[in-house]
């Protein structure tokens, strides 16, 4: 690792004294110029490059698809630094504590994960019950662009954002097209997927058709799931637009690793997810207005007889407002009506009883951007959230950026972050608790970035996390049970980041990036080094792209417990347009690495993706 720390030092040293080229953002990596770039975060606000003061990934996902296989976190996986995805299979993640598409970023996350917020179109995503997101729901084919704000994020977006937040934008439905594609591969992988657009006058519609299946790496690790959705738009009143978008996902899969199987039968599980977004969005003087109503229905069933109704109903408010060339003031207001019931269907006197369990939350921002000066940015504000469980929670943010320099901002931020507890640790089981209260983070980052060429850019920061009440199972002074989820863990981490983003030479691009953390007793797949690269090369009209990370010490649970050993995962893709076909190959673990994601859980060995896409406009 050492070895690795002190050649990305002397690429960045090289990088510094390469020369720039010219900005083309449809062949680079997602990078922007302080002066001239604005970004809209997570569908809430609007905001200037220079004025951020925390550390945002940008991640185009169509021009970057050909190097996933199954799900948008990849892309995270690839392209954020000090962001780690769980991933067990060759296709599907499968759900629960054992079950993988698991994110932590910067040491946080959670297991289940319901310390990072997922949002799609900048709702919030989760199962209602366990409160973590359902990472098969998120294929390829709708998403357009990723963004991962590093660090937690509460003040914006409320409970669960502590370590991060990830939001899925799934665009809008654009010129008449039909994108149609089919791939297979090893292990009997197929997937197909269809997309389908068309305008009539004002109104844009667009159907988007999936299926993935694999029999998986091992035995009893199969995966099966659709995914299908709509969305309908239609402009009036000049720039308002109403916006309506559904989802539907069912999928199967088996995972003998999930519980104890003395049966040698595997663990299988049906999940159906429905999801509807009905928005409005546009401006009214210099107040630029959205507002969604949102619902999030699923049913989860299990062949050891858990089966689970889980809902959310939501509304949410943003507006942001130019005061002046120098202040803009953004605020929301969000309502969340969440929950359900599970029962054993096999044993119905066992945990859990089949009562119904909901939360009610409503919470409101508001955050203040302010240039004093040409070269100085200052950020500010407040959350307030209040909730049916007697949880009431403040969480401010502040930070400054200050460019010396047309080409180099220092910026630094303070951030609290907040996750409430779950359903399933506040009711469901025996070891559940009533009485639990939020786990809290406070964060401060320190960064800067460096843009000798308008394409090049290199990105350093340090952060540091002071977490308590962590939730955890404990030994219970009153038993039965034997053990209780009790509020009281804490953890002081702290790490730096740094990612080296340019172009050597024409139809090239190239990230390197380079984490480290201190993540305290909180191990959990929170890796101390992480390496990771990506290279893209244009030969005529064939692109190649080698891509990879390098782990190190890591864990599969807390307090350095399970040690997981040290991994290189190496791939290769590429792609070859002719006409209207896009014929393209990737070559997964290339080296053929053997290494555990789970203890006793083999990861994918040398695997083959390949397939070939249609693109017809009209």
């Amino acid at each position: 690792m050492k070895k690795i720390f002190l050649s990305f030092c002397l690429l960045s040293v090289l990088y510094v004294l390469a020369p720039g080229s010219e900005f083309n953002a449809e062949d680079s990596i997602r990078t922007y110029h302080l002066g001239d770039s604005i970004l809209v975060l997570a569908n809430r606000y609007e905001l200037s490059i220079q004025s951020m003061t925390n550390t945002v990934d940008v991640i185009p996902v169509r021009k970057y698809n050909e190097v996933t296989t199954h799900s948008v976190l990849q892309l995270t996986d690839i392209f954020s630094p000090q962001t780690f995805v769980l991933e067990k299979r060759v296709v599907g993640y499968g759900v629960g504590s054992q079950g993988s598409g698991n994110v932590n970023i910067r040491g946080l996350g959670g297991k289940p994960n319901s310390g990072i917020l997922v949002l799609i179109n900048g709702r919030p995503d989760f199962m209602g019950i366990f409160g973590h997101p359902l990472p098969d729901v998120y294929g390829l084919n709708s998403v357009q662009q990723v963004e991962v704000i590093r660090g937690p994020s509460s003040t914006v977006f409320g409970s669960n954002a502590m370590g991060g937040v990830i939001n899925l934008v799934t665009g809008r439905p654009g010129r008449n097209h039909i994108r149609a594609s089919v791939q297979g591969g090893s292990y009997g992988t197929f997937i197909q997927n269809l997309d389908y657009s068309q305008k009539l006058g004002k109104t844009r519609t667009r159907l988007m058709v999936s299926h993935q299946a694999t029999d998986g790496h091992i035995p009893k690790s199969g995966f099966q799931g659709w995914n299908v959705m709509a969305q309908m738009n239609r402009q009036f009143s000049g720039e308002w637009l109403v916006n309506l978008e559904g989802r539907y996902v069912p999928y199967e899969f088996d995972d003998p690793f999930m519980t104890d199987d003395p049966g040698d039968l595997g663990r299988t599980g049906r999940i159906r997810r429905g999801m509807v977004d009905f928005g409005i969005e546009g401006p009214l003087g210099r107040l630029k207005n959205s507002f969604h109503l949102y619902t999030n229905l699923g049913h989860h069933r299990f062949n050891d007889g858990f089966e689970s109704h889980d809902f959310t109903y939501g509304f949410s408010s943003y507006q942001s407002m130019d005061y002046s060339s120098q202040f803009q003031l953004s605020l929301g207001l969000d309502a969340l009506y969440y929950g359900g019931k599970a029962r054993n269907v096999v044993f119905p006197q066992a945990p859990p009883a089949p009562e119904l369990h909901t939360v009610s939350s409503v919470g409101g921002y508001l955050i203040g951007h302010f240039d004093p000066l040409t070269k100085v940015s200052i950020q500010a504000g407040l959350r307030a959230q209040y909730t049916s469980l007697e949880i009431n929670e403040l969480s401010p943010t502040a930070g400054i950026s200050f460019l010396p320099d047309k080409n180099l901002k220092i910026f630094t931020s303070y951030q609290k972050g907040f996750r409430l507890p779950t359903l399933q640790e506040l009711y469901l089981f025996p070891v559940s608790n009533p009485e639990l209260k939020p786990e809290r983070v406070n964060s401060i980052e320190i960064g800067t970035v460096l843009f000798p060429g308008r394409k090049n850019n290199l990105q350093l920061s340090w952060f540091f996390n002071d977490v308590n009440n962590i939730i955890q199972q404990t030994a219970n002074l009153f038993p039965p049970p034997p053990l209780k989820f009790q509020n009281g863990g804490e953890a002081e981490q702290w790490g730096v980041e740094s990612r080296l983003s340019f172009t050597p030479y024409p139809k090239s691009d190239i990230q390197i990036s380079y984490s480290f953390i201190h993540p305290d007793n909180l191990t959990a797949f929170n890796p101390e080094h992480m390496f990771k690269y990506f290279y893209n090369q244009a030969v005529r009209s064939l692109q190649i792209s080698l891509f990879g990370k390098y782990i190190s010490d890591l864990y599969a649970e807390n307090g350095e417990k399970s040690p997981l050993g040290d991994y290189h995962l190496m791939n290769i893709s590429a792609g070859w347009p002719y006409r209207m076909l896009l014929i393209n190959v990737q070559f997964r673990n290339l080296l053929d690495r053997e290494y555990e994601i789970l203890p006793g859980y083999s990861a994918p060995g040398f695997h083959i993706l390949a397939g070939v896409t249609l693109k017809y406009p009209y």
